[in-house]
């Protein structure tokens, strides 16, 4: 039996994980002194807190994008929870890009420009992870020292059985409205993980966080084909 195996995620893959976690892990430290006023401000602030300085400041090197986004917070901040609020993380986002977004610096110094970028790319790279269920829980096992491998797979029939059946459908469906059945079954596959994700790390089980994030990575594969499905289209589940 061919085993087919799940793409890796572009923005998820684990040289880019690894740059993103180096800069991003909890340290102890919650503060950082402003380039150009040396006036202490705590690592989440965008700009300078000394009202007769405000100006921007450098990316947060001491807190994970959780933080960076204020969502998906525990009691324990350093201690994210996988359940996000993706609607609150939507606002928070928007909110932080207008107050740093490059447009709004064009007139400023060369400093201060390239601050803007910096924080827009920032806050950009934290939303497109934390919004996704798949680079979220890639993040989560990031942070926690776990790496899903993009060759791994998991040694379940019954799964590979599902996902051979679910390609020899989409292949053989004729009709949009084929694949808007599929298409929501695949929905309710990735809810259902989800779900299933959210107890395994409040339980700080990383070895079926791991497991649960690998079939993800399935039904992720599945959810972009379908996308790109058309009738008679060869259908290409990466493996």
């Amino acid at each position: 039996m061919t085993i087919l195996r799940p793409a890796a995620v572009p923005m998820s893959s684990s040289v880019m994980l690894k740059r993103l976690i180096s800069t991003t892990q909890p340290q102890s430290h919650e503060h950082k002194v402003c380039w150009k006023c040396n006036h202490i401000v705590p690592q989440i602030d965008l700009h300078c807190s000394n009202d007769d300085c405000g100006v921007i400041q450098s990316t947060p090197q001491d807190i994970n994008f959780f933080e960076a986004l204020e969502a998906g917070l525990g009691e324990n901040a350093a201690d994210p929870i996988y359940d996000v609020d993706v609607k609150r993380l939507r606002m928070s986002f928007l909110r932080k890009q207008q107050r740093v977004h490059p447009d709004s610096y064009a007139q400023k110094s060369s400093e201060e420009y390239q601050l803007a970028q910096t924080q827009s790319s920032y806050l950009n790279k934290a939303y497109n992870t934390l919004k996704d269920p798949l680079a979220r829980a890639q993040y989560m096992l990031a942070l926690n020292g776990v790496e899903v491998a993009e060759s791994e797979s998991l040694e379940d029939p019954e799964l590979l059985m599902e996902v051979m059946e679910i390609r020899e459908q989409m292949e053989e469906a004729e009709t949009e409205e084929d694949i808007k059945k599929l298409k929501q079954e695949n929905i309710d596959k990735i809810a259902h993980t989800a779900e299933q994700l959210t107890k395994s790390f409040k339980s700080n089980n990383m070895d079926e966080a791991k497991e649960l994030t690998i079939q993800m990575q399935y039904w992720d594969n599945i959810r972009r084909a379908i996308v790109d499905w058309a009738p008679g289209k060869r259908i290409e589940l990466q493996h």
